[in-house]
């Protein structure tokens, strides 16, 4: 698989290590995500480098990603987890996202809401039973229930003052199929994440779901 780059977001400090019987263990900082697509997301790349012109704000990578969990695990673990993933993803049927308008973290971001976020919130809940699986001896995993897009993050304070009131006014909406879910690692704290992972939603609506942890 082709390696892809995501932009930088906030997050936890960088992964912990231990040593046990001569082996140094490492836990990396994990995401997982739902890629936003086709025309929707051209017309947010659009919009972000429309912002970095007229407020000298660096734009993100082109890749549009909603975050779902957000989890932090030894490495050893991975291909465990990731067969996890990949059943209870293929459980899910695709999902059609909404995009509704802007909305505002005081006083560094700008993201845009998520018209139908319920229903992201549902398919985040449907890997609680992952739940322990993830947890690290020192992070728990963050299911994310109220999902947004990030639009533009670590605002200096004159950025964010001067573009709130002109975002206010802005109308943005729009609706993409999601069809996959992308897994991301952070391997080096000074450096952004790379997809390690994809894993397709495959059910059909009315499908009877059985579970690895029924």
């Amino acid at each position: 698989m082709k390696k892809q780059r995501f932009f930088e977001q906030p997050g936890l400090e960088d992964g912990h290590s231990a040593a046990h019987e001569g082996q140094l263990w490492q836990t990396r900082e994990y995401l997982l995500t739902a890629p936003v697509q086709g025309p929707l997301a051209e017309r947010i790349f659009e919009e972000r480098q429309a912002f970095a012109q007229a407020y000298r704000h660096p734009s993100p990578a082109t890749d549009t990603q909603i975050w779902l969990i957000h989890f932090w695990q030894w490495e050893t673990q991975e291909n465990r987890f990731m067969a996890y993933f990949r059943e209870i993803a293929a459980r899910q049927s695709p999902l059609l996202l909404e995009i509704d308008s802007f909305g505002f973290l005081p006083s560094h971001s700008i993201i845009l809401h998520i018209g139908n976020v319920s229903a992201v919130a549902d398919l985040v809940k449907s890997f609680r039973p992952m739940q322990r699986m993830l947890k690290s001896l020192s992070n728990k995993p963050h299911f994310i229930t109220e999902p947004y897009l990030l639009f533009a993050s670590k605002l200096k304070p004159w950025q964010y003052e001067k573009s709130v009131p002109a975002y206010q006014q802005k109308s943005f909406t729009g609706r993409c199929m999601v069809q996959e879910l992308g897994l991301w690692k952070k391997e080096n704290p000074r450096q952004g994440f790379r997809q390690i992972a994809r894993f397709p939603l495959q059910a059909t609506h009315g499908a009877i779901q059985h579970g690895l942890f029924d």
